[in-house]
């Protein structure tokens, strides 16, 4: 788990487009908090030390509380630049951050 100062500390300053980046994650973060996403994970190229990431790839955990602030929702749905967000439940969430995402391509388990 990381605060919002510690990615940015790792992986938000090195390159203009790992900045902007990072200004795309926070704007997400506070949207999902706003909406009522319960878990947020980030993966992908931006966790990495390329100094040119493709995206910052998210899966948020939500549940039927997700309409706690409908207009959050609609701009959380609707997405920022940069990011690459999945809205899942429980099930989902568990397979993509406990799998999917703490593998490889090649399988072999990540950190």
């Amino acid at each position: 788990m990381a605060t919002l100062e510690e990615i940015e500390v790792r992986f938000g300053r090195e390159t203009e487009l790992r900045r902007v980046e990072m200004q795309s994650l926070v704007w997400l973060v506070d949207l999902a908090r706003r909406a009522g996403a319960k878990r947020l994970v980030i993966n992908g190229s931006c966790v990495t030390d390329r100094p040119e990431p493709n995206d910052v790839d998210c899966a948020l955990l939500v549940g039927p509380e997700l309409l706690l602030n409908p207009q959050a929702e609609k701009e959380l749905r609707e997405g920022l630049p940069f990011i690459a967000r999945q809205l899942v439940t429980e099930d989902d969430f568990r397979i993509l951050s406990e799998r999917f995402f703490a593998t490889d391509r090649r399988a072999a388990q990540k950190g």
